[in-house]
């Protein structure tokens, strides 16, 4: 093991309490079921866990990354040098406000279908787009998740940040630079510790109504909950008028649904969701989507951005 390492694995046990798992399989925390093991591992259920693995990486010199459910990342097939953090911190707290808004603030890794559940038993609107959406609250508001028009920074009021260097602070909702699928957070190496949202107080009946709709359309048209896939693998690309154009018309425009490359295939329904068969590695996930790429720019002149998070294992 690595000086680095060494010393990692002694602060870690101080701060934490317990030794840091070792050689941890990857594919086990993503929804592609690929990756090799990670040098180190923690799962942290509480935020004094997730402060005190990342200070002792950073004490130590080691690289780490901070997940959450695993729902957009594909792993490399050689693990990943360095620390790994499962974010499985949870919790959701509602305040009311004069104005008859609510405020409903989330530890960060607390799943998205907790905040939609908690937000419908309250009677509060303006979360049910995110219904059937996986992932974790940090993860949502650093991506930017959303659907159906609906992105969850138009929601966020405030976040508790951790910064790199270990300093924390409370940013406004004009800080993140939110963007179709993306923030300053992708970029920032920043990590969300609790969100803060602002919300309007609905009939529960229409809210839960809503929820059902959209739950409905989205199994009308995602792969069943089984498959080992990624969700949207591909952004929407935005055309000349400033409209974004459908990322799944334009693959099966160039012919995409049931390609595939050794264990990695297009789903038969819906042209940008990419899919592990059985047996898939990451080369093949990345190679598949190279050609899909290259089809794409060669009949449209377009050049797709992916919405899945590639993560390297060495820096």
């Amino acid at each position: 093991m690595r000086r680095d390492g060494v010393r990692f694995c002694r602060l870690f046990e101080e701060r934490a309490g317990r030794p840091v798992r070792t050689g941890v399989p990857l594919r086990d925390h993503s929804n592609f079921r690929i990756g090799g093991p990670a040098d180190f591992f923690c799962e942290a259920a509480t935020l004094d866990v997730l402060r005190s693995a990342l200070a002792a990486a950073r004490e130590s010199g080691l690289r780490a990354r901070v997940i959450g459910g695993g729902n957009n990342i594909l792993f490399d097939d050689a693990g990943f040098r360095g620390l790994i953090v499962k974010n499985a911190a949870r919790g959701l707290e509602r305040k009311d406000r004069p104005s008859g808004e609510a405020r409903v603030t989330a530890v960060s890794g607390t799943p998205l279908r907790d905040l939609v559940d908690f937000c419908s038993e309250h009677g509060l609107e303006g979360m049910e787009f995110m219904a059937g959406i996986p992932g974790s609250v940090g993860g949502a508001v650093c991506g930017n998740a959303g659907a159906f028009g609906c992105c969850l920074g138009d929601r966020l009021e405030e976040a508790w940040l951790l910064s790199p260097d270990g300093s924390e602070r409370l940013e406004k909702r004009g800080y993140f630079d939110f963007a179709y699928r993306g923030s300053r957070l992708k970029t920032g190496g920043e990590v969300v510790l609790e969100a803060a949202f602002a919300l309007a107080a609905g009939g529960k009946a229409a809210i839960e109504a809503r929820i059902e709709e959209y739950l409905s359309l989205r199994a009308a048209r995602h792969p069943d909950s089984t498959m080992a896939y990624a969700g949207s693998f591909f952004k929407n690309p935005v055309g000349p008028d400033g409209r974004k154009i459908p990322a799944g018309m334009l693959l099966e425009q160039v012919g995409a649904k049931g390609a595939e490359v050794g264990g990695a295939a297009v789903f038969g329904g819906h042209a940008n969701f990419l899919y592990n068969r059985g047996g898939a590695t990451a080369a093949e996930v990345l190679a598949l989507a190279r050609e899909l790429k290259d089809r794409v720019r060669a009949k449209f002149g377009i050049v797709l951005e992916e919405e899945v998070v590639f993560l390297p294992a060495e820096p």
